[in-house]
């Protein structure tokens, strides 16, 4: 329905895909089915009902087929290495090319769909090593040790499972993919959200305060930046900047409770400083935790990146002669937090009281 229509295209005039980005899109996936075909061959001619002599359970083996196949699965591998970009390119091809964008929409119609997309087929030999896994579990749960397929079950659930934990991280790095594609899209931004090492940690709705009022803003909290946009989105392309925190020079402080202001907390950096707060005690903290953990850790990434003398020495010079021509730069300066004059009673820059 998909692969098929599109190998023909890329050998006509004009193809939906050329056969360089069909090869891209799927990777592998020629090999994964003959390898399915394989093992669904090898258990028809073990166990179906035309099998001769017909399987006997007592004695019967099954396990011996999952061995031999089992090593054959880490080719997996070469799939799931491919699928995240694999789904950047269909983010990409669908915006910019109309015959692609067309085709998955009438293919993903299609009855033979069965209301799946075709991002959800993509993921189907991804899910296909876990169940595996639970296969031969629920087999060894009932085979006896003292049978004589029990050693070659066990051994096959051992290298299926080692396949199978690879596979789970890689799902959830697919889910997590996905989400950072919808967020980019949602926001309208040309700058791709989706770098290597970026993770999505936390999403949510805080109320920003503003020069005129308080405002609601959808927070994006990643591995290496804070994002948050206004409601709706998309942004435009000026205001992204301004609305993109790094977290490498970020700071979190707490706003202590007073009167009507509840749960509020100052996020500090050199990009921009200000104050939100949550709806509850418990998402504040959740937020304050998840920002400073991040903070942490982005900072911790960056002490120990490691640089060769030469280039420190270079670094080293390069900011003596910038101290030297700009002795009044200040190194750690933070954008100041907008106060509402009605809560201001004093001078920030001479720290005296207003007498008005």
């Amino acid at each position: 329905l998909f692969i098929s229509p599109l190998l023909a295209s890329a050998q006509q005039h004009g193809p939906i895909l050329s056969r360089k980005e069909v090869r891209q899109l799927f990777a592998n996936f020629p090999d994964i089915i003959t390898l399915s075909k394989e093992l669904s061959a090898q258990l028809e001619a073990r166990i179906g009902s035309g099998a001769t002599p017909q399987w006997d359970p007592a004695t019967g083996l099954i396990g011996d087929i999952f061995l031999r196949i089992a090593p054959f699965l880490k080719m997996y591998s070469l799939y799931l290495r491919n699928f995240r970009s694999a789904l950047a390119d269909i983010s990409r091809w669908l915006i910019a090319n109309q015959a692609f964008s067309r085709f998955i929409q009438q293919a993903n119609a299609s009855p033979e769909c069965k209301g799946l997309t075709f991002q959800s087929y993509l993921l189907l030999p991804v899910q296909r090593i876990p169940r595996y896994k639970l296969l031969l579990e629920d087999l060894l749960k009932h085979t006896s040790p003292a049978h004589v397929d029990h050693q070659n079950i066990s051994d096959a659930l051992r290298t299926i499972s080692e396949v199978a934990t690879f596979v789970n991280e890689n799902i959830q790095e697919h889910e997590m993919t996905l989400s950072i594609i919808e967020i980019q899209r949602m926001l309208g931004l040309k700058e791709t959200l989706l770098v290597p090492g970026r993770r999505l940690i936390k999403v949510g709705t805080l109320t920003k305060i503003c020069r005129k009022s308080h405002q609601h803003r959808q927070f994006y909290l990643f591995s290496d930046i804070l994002l948050y946009s206004s409601s709706p989105p998309p942004l435009s392309d000026d205001q992204s900047g301004h609305r993109k925190v790094p977290l490498e020079d970020c700071k979190v402080m707490d706003v202590p409770d007073a009167g009507d202001c509840r749960n509020q907390f100052t996020i500090i950096s050199r990009e921009k400083s200000f104050i939100v707060y949550t709806a509850s005690a418990g998402e504040k903290a959740d937020w304050m935790l998840a920002l400073m953990r991040m903070i942490t850790e982005r900072r911790e990434a960056r002490d120990t990146l490691q640089m060769d003398n030469s280039l420190r020495r270079r670094i080293a010079r390069a900011r003596r002669s910038t101290m030297m021509q700009f002795p009044r730069v200040a190194e750690n300066f933070d954008a100041p937090v907008w106060d509402p004059d009605e809560a201001s009673d004093r001078c920030y820059i001479c720290f005296r009281d207003f007498t008005l």
